[in-house]
């Protein structure tokens, strides 16, 4: 039998190249896990920025919130300055005196310390803060969000408050004007000043400016404690209220007492605002006992 030269091929050494092949895809694989890493730190750290901004605005949304509220509380006070001096003016005239004057007069007079506006507040910022866990979750500041919280609280009671008083006491004149054969007193405006809880309102004039001050001060105190339990400084919130000319009053260090805005329950002062209005009742009882001789 012939046999066969079979040529056989020479052995290849492929370890070499076994060995570079996974080197390759351990360098891949590293290569991708690096990059990976890093993608995810980079997210990580956008999402982190972009959390603190959030957070940040969520902040300055809720302080400024809080400041345009005190910065109506003071508008109020001004509204009601006018009104404080007539009231007090009013209730200083025994009701005979005040019969002499013109109903016109009169009832003029009694528009301006029984007319009061409705009060409303922006409560935007208070829901998002409050209605949104996300917004919770991200402030991540338990004092922040307690303070926050007290404050919204008391705006809501102060608005709600303020209201119902306005409320009562427009019921209480239109019942008066409606059906004046109930009440006693020989004309509409002299049967309103005889109404009790009317008279309250108006003895109320001057303690409500006085309160309405003490609860500015107050929400400011604790607006200050919201600016340093964050981290942001009390001027970059007065810019975002848009009102750079507005300070403050130094009340960091201790809570405004009520005490030191509210002076008694009338304020004699103001009836140096009224000397017209004395001229015309002085002349008005000067006609009534000529008339009666």
């Amino acid at each position: 039998m012939v046999k066969l030269n079979i040529v056989r091929p020479p052995k290849i050494n492929v370890n070499t190249k076994k060995g570079s092949f996974w080197k390759q895809i351990g360098m891949i694989v590293i290569g991708t896990t690096i990059s990976l890493v890093f993608t995810l730190i980079a997210a990580q750290l956008t999402e982190n920025h972009q959390r603190a901004k959030d957070r940040r605005l969520s902040a300055m949304m809720v302080m400024s919130n809080i400041e345009i509220f005190a910065r109506l509380m003071d508008d109020y006070s001004v509204y009601l300055a006018p009104a404080d001096s007539v009231a007090t003016w009013l209730l200083s005239k025994p009701l005979g005196e005040l019969e002499l004057m013109p109903e016109g007069e009169l009832n003029s007079l009694i528009d301006q310390v029984t007319s009061f506006p409705f009060m409303s507040h922006d409560k935007s910022a208070e829901n998002i803060f409050s209605n949104n866990i996300e917004t919770w979750k991200n402030m991540g500041n338990v004092t922040f969000i307690s303070i926050a919280g007290q404050c919204f609280s008391t705006m809501n009671s102060v608005e709600e408050y303020w209201n119902k008083r306005a409320t009562d006491l427009n019921e209480t004149i239109l019942d008066i004007k409606d059906h004046p054969e109930n009440y006693e007193g020989s004309t509409v405006p002299i049967k309103i000043l005889r109404s009790e809880k009317v008279r309250r309102s108006l003895k109320g004039i001057h303690y409500w400016r006085a309160w309405l001050l003490h609860v500015a001060a107050t929400i400011r105190y604790n607006n200050q404690k919201n600016m340093e339990s964050i981290g942001i400084e009390e001027q970059k919130v007065m810019d975002y209220t848009n009102e750079l000319s507005l300070a403050l009053e130094d009340s960091k260090n201790a809570e405004p007492d009520f005490n030191d805005f509210y002076s008694g329950p009338l304020n004699p002062d103001s009836l140096t605002t009224m000397h017209e209005f004395d001229s015309r009742l002085e002349e008005l009882k000067g006609e009534g006992s000529l008339l009666h001789k």
